[in-house]
């Protein structure tokens, strides 16, 4: 940060207000001897300074292969779906191989006598037109872990395949095979789900009458909530409860409280709205569209448990509600193997349009989408496109533009106005009022006694001279007041909170009414109605209030978390001020998708260390802000802050 800070206690914290920059004395004396127009020179051809940033590292992961390192490019045609790496080797992530979907699966156990069959040889000895229908038995490896339990399940599929009138059933524990070996079945249950004739469900409890705990901790795990979901049956699921008081020897099973239907499963867990809204798209009665089907199932496997088998198997478990399954690498954080997921299918633009979002905690998961203004993701529309995924759950994103926040001093701002009569007459009369005086007091002095003939022509000079001196001030604000119709755009950031009228003396030299509070800016800001006595004219006008003034924007200030601190933003362009929360202070503003009306613009700090931008907040401002940016090339972006870092105070020259 700049040297010049100066602290001072408001509202119970120290904040910061900067005053490295003397504002300029409006004297009516430096005026007259030097007027100054009302436009200066312009800067950047109008537009906001340039952010300088260029991002010259390889993506961990490519949206298009032929971006991958030269070693990569020659194993892109011969990649397997899954790619494994020794500990360490976590350069690059996995290349663009897929999964495969199944059509049937590799092992079944036939209903009569429990044998075990290798279904592509069966299919040769019998002909492809022999029937090989399956049940499919969902279970939670948490409740059977014995070779008993593994026994059990068994004779549940014998049971209910017998019952169905179906030659044989599925069972992970015994038809996944060596998944050392062959790990990649794992992400191919969805398939045998959606190819079984039905699904019933096993599930244990230490007595006779517990089945709703333990079909609680049955849907508690990221991996049977699909299979429910994905079950090819119209009519009821039925349940088999292990009760250690009743089984014995796998021959009797306990009569449960009978078959539930899909619609019926969500009322035994707490987030039954968002399940239901899966069962109504699964069984068609209300669609969703994929970037709702997307946000609303990760919403549901995030809140569940799972033995971990890769770092991403929380996204993974999405492959069974997606079309595209991209191979799967076993270094890919949970980040990574969802940023994967969503560059391979239709998922309508969800990861432009997450990093839009601001979360109302920093600390809340990547994965958070409750929006500060509450605004959902279709609410947005994105300007960018995500082209790659870094390391350290970076994305690298294209087609933004963005702009430099200034730090180190209040920049003297270009303004524009049209040149009225009262502005042309108030320069032309300053402009020749220092030639007038200068003249009249030379001719005066060479004139000589007093009644000379020079003496009448140097006093009529310095009488004109007093007549422009005397309504001088009128002058001055003809010139310097009025309508702006331009400025040059800048975005001035202050650590602290500066009012508008000291604001002003350090941008325009004296406070002029330009500067205005942002009224929905930042989740700080506040707004009101035109106070109805000053302007009884405008009865519906909208006009930002200075958050400090609000009780509520005080309080939230004296309870930010450690590292967190207040910032004021300016916006020379838009004359608007916009009072934010951070952890750093951030150097770039970039400007990534449109909602209500307004530019999400992301505000972010820059750690020199791996040349990522870090989003710190999000603000909305006007959509002519837009327009003005420059278009940036490609960014690597991080979306949480780190509170340990010391991120660089701006990217530019001090």
């Amino acid at each position: 940060m700049d040297a010049g800070l100066h602290r001072h206690s408001n509202t119970g914290r120290r904040l910061l207000i900067h005053t490295n920059t003397r504002p300029p004395p409006l004297t009516s004396i430096t005026q007259l001897l030097n007027p100054l127009p009302i436009t200066t020179e312009t800067r950047y051809n109008g537009f906001y300074e340039p952010l300088p940033y260029k991002d010259w590292q390889y993506a961990y992961n490519s949206r298009n292969k032929f971006e991958h390192p030269p070693n990569r490019q020659r194993n892109v045609q011969r990649s397997s779906s899954i790619e494994r790496r020794p500990v360490g080797d976590v350069l690059y992530g996995a290349s663009h191989g897929k999964i495969e979907r199944l059509t049937e699966p590799d092992i079944l156990y036939l209903a009569k006598d429990k044998s075990r069959i290798d279904v592509p040889e069966w299919r040769q000895e019998h002909g492809r037109e022999a029937k090989l229908r399956y049940i499919f038995i969902s279970y939670s490896g948490q409740q059977f872990k014995t070779q008993a339990d593994k026994e059990y399940l068994h004779a549940v599929g014998k049971h209910a395949a017998q019952r169905a009138g179906i030659e044989a059933y599925w069972v992970s524990c015994s038809c996944l095979g060596d998944l050392k070996k062959y790990p990649e079945r794992v992400y191919t249950i969805c398939d045998i789900v959606r190819g079984c004739f039905d699904v019933v469900i096993a599930v244990a409890s230490q007595s006779s009458n517990a089945q709703q705990g333990a079909l609680e901790e049955w849907g508690d795990r990221i991996w049977t909530l699909p299979e429910m979901l994905l079950s090819p049956g119209t009519d009821q699921i039925e349940i088999y409860l292990k009760s250690r008081e009743v089984y014995v020897g796998g021959t009797n099973f306990d009569k449960s409280s009978g078959p539930l239907t899909r619609r019926e499963f969500p009322r035994w867990w707490g987030d039954a709205p968002v399940i239901g809204q899966l069962v109504d798209h699964i069984e068609g009665s209300a669609v969703m569209s994929p970037l709702e089907l997307t946000t609303t199932a990760l919403k549901c496997l995030q809140r569940r448990n799972t033995k971990e088998y890769y770092k991403g198997d929380r996204s993974y478990s999405l492959m069974g509600f997606l079309r595209q399954r991209p191979g799967v690498c076993n270094y890919d954080s949970e980040f990574q193997a969802f940023a994967r997921l969503s560059l391979a299918n239709d998922s309508n633009l969800l990861l432009e349009r997450l990093i839009c979002l601001l979360p109302r905690q920093p600390t809340e998961p990547w994965y958070s989408m409750d929006d500060a203004w509450d605004a959902s993701l279709w609410d947005i529309y994105p300007n960018t496109q995500i082209c790659g995924i870094g390391h350290n759950d970076t994305i690298i994103i294209d087609g933004a533009r963005a702009a430099n926040i200034r730090w180190k001093s209040f920049p003297r701002v270009m303004l524009r106005g049209h040149d009225t009569f009262k502005r042309v007459c108030a320069r032309i009369a300053l402009t020749i009022f220092s030639p007038l005086l200068f003249m009249g007091i030379v001719v005066l002095a060479v004139s000589g006694p007093v009644g000379s003939g020079l003496a009448i022509p140097g006093g009529i000079l310095i009488g004109l001279a007093s007549l422009i001196l005397i309504p001088s001030p009128v002058l001055i604000k003809w010139l310097y007041m009025g309508k702006v119709w331009d400025a040059q755009p800048w975005f001035i950031g202050v650590e602290g909170h500066m009012s508008l009228p000291d604001l002003e003396r350090y941008l325009f030299g004296a406070n002029l009414n330009r500067l205005a509070w942002s009224t929905t800016g930042s989740p700080l800001s506040r707004h009101n109605f035109l106070k109805k006595e000053e302007y009884p004219e405008y009865p519906d006008h909208c006009e930002g209030q200075d958050p400090m003034k609000d009780r509520g924007v005080r309080e939230k200030i004296n309870n930010l978390r450690d590292g967190e601190r207040i910032f004021t933003l300016v916006d020379s362009y838009t004359m608007t001020v916009t009072l934010f929360s951070a952890v750093n202070p951030p150097v770039a503003a970039v400007a990534c998708g449109g909602e209500g009306g307004m530019q999400r613009t992301l505000l972010c700090s820059w750690d020199w260390t791996n040349n990522t931008l870090y989003r710190e907040t999000v603000l909305r401002l006007e959509t002519r802000t837009y327009w003005r940016m420059n278009p940036v090339g490609r960014i690597r972006l991080g979306l949480q802050p780190e509170s340990g870092r010391q991120p660089e105070s701006e990217l530019q020259d001090v």
